[in-house]
């Protein structure tokens, strides 16, 4: 190549790279500046085909948290004090397990149930149980990370309601019952930080599941000794498959 060829050839190229430095550092400026809004842009140098060319990559922004602790205030309409725990697992997923008691036949001024409304001569009363979940969460959008934003999940629930049967006509000594709940579903939700460490977590979704409910009733048998009528408990079990909808809201704080 000849000399004065060679030297414009390398003056010119410099004067590019420095002007694609310029550039590339304001860029970079500018991202970082924005960083604390949405996101952080990292600056690439791509030196593919001899040539100095600038890429950005997105990175989700990081959290303020990496676990909540939750309850869910609606759920109280079905009589289940709803208390979770939300762990981040990795940049973009994260498991929530909820647990808590459950308080049978619960309505708006009922104290129990009349299984027979028309003769009223048997009641199912209140009692306490439990239920457990188990989930996973994948948080998909771009510019964050788990624990923020939209969600999709599939859950795994179970749930047991204790009840105390009383025979109101017959002098039976009470008993007792239980209808459990064991559901699939899949949500989707929205985890929305208010503030730094509380957050409102919207969620919602349909599944399947199994309910099996044990109770009894009371039987009359004819006694030909005494010529008159015994009466005992008779225990019935129904065991069905059901459709599945749910919808709610888990208040949340968070922390590191």
């Amino acid at each position: 190549m000849h000399p004065n060829v060679r030297r414009v050839y390398f003056e010119n190229r410099k004067l590019f790279i420095m002007k694609n430095i310029k550039f590339i550092l304001a860029l970079f400026a500018l991202g970082y500046s924005l960083s604390g809004i949405a996101q952080r842009d990292i600056v690439i140098i791509d030196k593919g085909n001899g040539a100095e060319r600038a890429v950005f990559k997105k990175e989700p922004r990081l959290n303020d948290n990496t676990k909540v602790v939750k309850f869910s205030p609606l759920q109280i309409i079905v009589g289940e004090i709803n208390l979770g725990f939300e762990l981040q697992t990795s940049l973009k997923g994260s498991a929530e397990f909820s647990a808590g008691p459950t308080i049978s036949n619960i309505g708006l001024g009922g104290q129990s149930h009349l299984i027979d409304p028309w003769s009223g001569s048997q009641s199912e009363t209140t009692g306490l149980g439990f239920f457990a979940s188990a989930a996973y969460r994948y948080y998909p959008l771009d510019g964050t990370e788990a624990l923020n934003r939209f969600y999709v999940s599939p859950v795994l629930k179970y749930r047991l309601y204790n009840f105390g049967l009383n025979d109101l006509a017959n002098g039976l000594d009470p008993t007792k019952g239980n209808e459990s709940q064991l559901n699939f579903l899949f949500n989707f939700g929205y985890q929305l930080w208010v503030s730094k460490s509380f957050s409102l977590d919207f969620f919602g979704g349909m599944g399947i599941g199994m309910q099996t409910v044990n109770s009894s009733f009371s039987e009359a048998i004819y006694n030909p000794d005494t010529f008159d009528y015994d009466y005992r408990w008779r225990e019935s079990s129904i065991t069905r498959a059901r459709y599945v909808f749910t919808m709610g809201l888990k208040v949340g704080i968070g922390s590191k």
